[in-house]
């Protein structure tokens, strides 16, 4: 079912750049990592979040940053060696490395590389949303832009991205220039809006429009998105309710800039006046009998519903399936991240689900697998490290779905699923 792989075979990656260091060693009886003896914070296996995908091919692109640079980097053999790190900004700029709020990758079908990154500014809680791209043909980088265009001191942060195979880019992100305008007036808004930027290199729109999507957003929160089958965004966010009821919000979009209507997708009614820096997660089956049903994954904490939750819809959030509290508040359960796996011949881990876990002594990063999200197999623990632990993802690769998991100066793991 899964299988941890023997580091001597590549299915245990670790992830270094042309600088030396003693890799550590992993213990294959107790899944955990053992520390290394020396880190230095300008080599990638030092990042504090490191954000990969992965092409056709299976080239494995790596954006990590360290001091005030943001840098981007591939591996063509699962992580046993790395090219040379290229430089994204060139002029020194401070990088949000948070796990909620770290720098996006993305590709397009060409293989042209896209990057998004949150730069805080000089008062807290502000920043801007920038973004960069790497063309295949030249081979050269961008110079960095402001995907924001209020030019607002302001929030404008938890950025995420996707693109299209044919190079549309989106970029969302939670924004405060709502904040800013209730201020003139005398009025403390709470909550922040969320914007969409949308552009296209390969037909020459290269300056990012900002369309408003919606207001009353959690300020302080990951957002979720996918693409659906016309190839606009759909997302998925932490959405303040009447009272301060902080549950989940989805929409889709009509066209490229105007959004329809919010639906309200959970349910467990958490009542608190605070910001759980706990995002939800989604992906949009793309084959076969449950084409276009929308997996989400979440975190809530409410007195009768804490943990993490996990149920799909069919009709984009109209309607919703029965829910599944598939990690309770034991052992505190956070962070899922849920892909659709699309090289697997078992047809039970179509639908793959990876979460971290505390247990007062060490994280642990959990995985479930289903086959169109009505059955799951049991919690299985495929990994474990006591500190420096970074959220778990999943890439996708040809020879099959990976964990995507950093711990700092230990460097980044790919365990096969």
């Amino acid at each position: 079912m899964k299988k941890l792989i023997n580091l001597l075979s590549l299915s245990f990656a670790l992830v270094l750049n042309s600088a030396a260091l003693t890799a550590q060693q992993l213990d294959h009886g107790k899944h955990q990592t053992k520390p290394v003896a020396t880190c230095q914070s300008n080599i990638m296996v030092c990042a504090k979040t490191i954000s990969s995908v992965v092409t056709k091919q299976g080239r494995i692109w790596s954006t990590w940053s360290a001091g005030q640079h943001l840098y981007l980097n591939y591996s063509d053999d699962l992580g046993r060696s790395y090219s040379p790190p290229m430089l994204v900004n060139s002029v020194p700029e401070k990088i949000s490395t948070r796990g909620e709020n770290r720098p996006k990758i993305a590709l397009d079908n060409h293989g042209n590389v896209y990057l998004s990154w949150v730069t805080p500014l000089s008062k807290r809680f502000t920043a801007n949303v920038r973004f960069s791209y790497l063309s295949i043909i030249t081979n050269q980088l961008s110079a960095p832009v402001t995907v924001n265009n209020d030019n607002l001191l302001t929030g404008h942060s938890f950025n995420e991205m996707v693109v299209t195979p044919q190079g549309d880019v989106y970029i969302s992100w939670l924004d405060g220039r709502a904040k800013v305008a209730a201020a003139k007036k005398g009025i403390r808004l709470r909550n922040s809006e969320i914007y969409l930027a949308h552009a296209n290199f390969l037909t020459g729109k290269t300056t990012f429009d900002n369309n408003f999507l919606t207001q009353g957003t959690c300020v302080c929160c990951r957002l979720a998105m996918d693409l659906d089958d016309k190839g606009l965004p759909m997302l998925m966010w932490r959405h303040i309710f009447g009272d301060n009821y902080r549950d989940h919000g989805f929409l889709t979009m009509k066209t490229q800039t105007q959004a329809n209507t919010l639906k309200r997708v959970s349910f467990e009614n958490w009542q608190i006046n605070g910001c759980p820096h706990q995002g939800p997660s989604i992906v949009r089956e793309t084959t076969g009998k449950h084409v276009n049903r929308v997996h989400m994954a979440w975190f809530n904490s409410a007195p009768d519903a804490s943990g993490l939750f996990y149920a799909y819809s069919d009709d984009n959030g109209v309607t919703m399936s029965k829910v599944n509290n598939f990690a309770k508040k034991t052992y505190h359960p956070e962070h899922p991240f849920i892909v659709e796996n699309l090289v697997t011949q078992n047809s039970h881990e179509k639908v793959q689900l990876v979460w971290r876990e505390f247990d007062g002594k060490a994280f642990q990063i959990y995985y479930q697998s289903s086959a169109n999200g009505e059955h799951w197999s049991a919690a299985t623990k495929i990994a474990e490290a006591k500190e420096g632990v970074d959220y778990p993802y999943i890439i996708k690769h040809p020879s099959g779905n990976y964990l995507h998991w950093q711990v700092a100066g230990q460097g980044l793991m790919l365990v096969k699923l």
